[in-house]
């Protein structure tokens, strides 16, 4: 009998010990942060030709980092790295990359979308980095309760990239 009330007692003071309920959900108001899956990658070509000897550079948008802060607004910061590996057919050792920022309310509607530029310097290896951080605003809290927010990052390219991303 001893032996009984001492596992009942010990399995009681696990379960206070835990004190948390395990069904409690905790909504946070931050926005999601996704890179487009068709405009997270940007081949760049030179010339007539889509080989591997036109390639100027392949780039991508990686290592995403999400932090908020929920007050009385929300205010966000993403940071994110835009990096690049060279080609053949490039001819400078820097270039110039528009990218994008979105911020979409319930999956379909666009707050907004700002257009940010980033210079890459590539180094003797071919490669290239930029950490970018860019911030979003909610201006109150009630409008963040009412919607879901995210915030979308791809590069900003022309219709014939995009069809060679859907493609590939």
């Amino acid at each position: 009998m001893t032996i009984r009330l001492f596992v009942l007692s010990v399995l009681l003071l696990v379960v206070a010990a835990c004190n948390r309920n395990p069904l409690e959900v905790i909504v946070s108001r931050c926005p999601a942060v996704a890179v487009v899956g068709d405009l997270g990658t940007f081949t760049k070509f030179e010339g007539s030709g889509q080989t591997t000897d036109d390639v100027a550079f392949t780039a991508s948008i990686h290592q995403i980092q999400s932090d908020c802060d929920e007050g009385s607004s929300v205010v966000g910061q993403t940071s994110f790295e835009i990096s690049a590996q060279s080609g053949p057919a490039l001819k400078n050792r820097s270039l110039t990359l528009p990218y994008f920022v979105a911020v979409l309310k319930d999956n379909s509607q666009i707050v907004s979308k700002k257009i940010f530029e980033t210079t890459l310097v590539f180094d003797e290896n071919g490669y290239a980095v930029s950490r970018e951080v860019v911030g979003q605003f909610i201006p109150t809290i009630d409008q963040t309760r009412r919607y879901n927010y995210e915030v979308l990052l791809g590069f900003q390219i022309d219709p014939q990239d995009v069809v060679f991303n859907l493609q590939r």
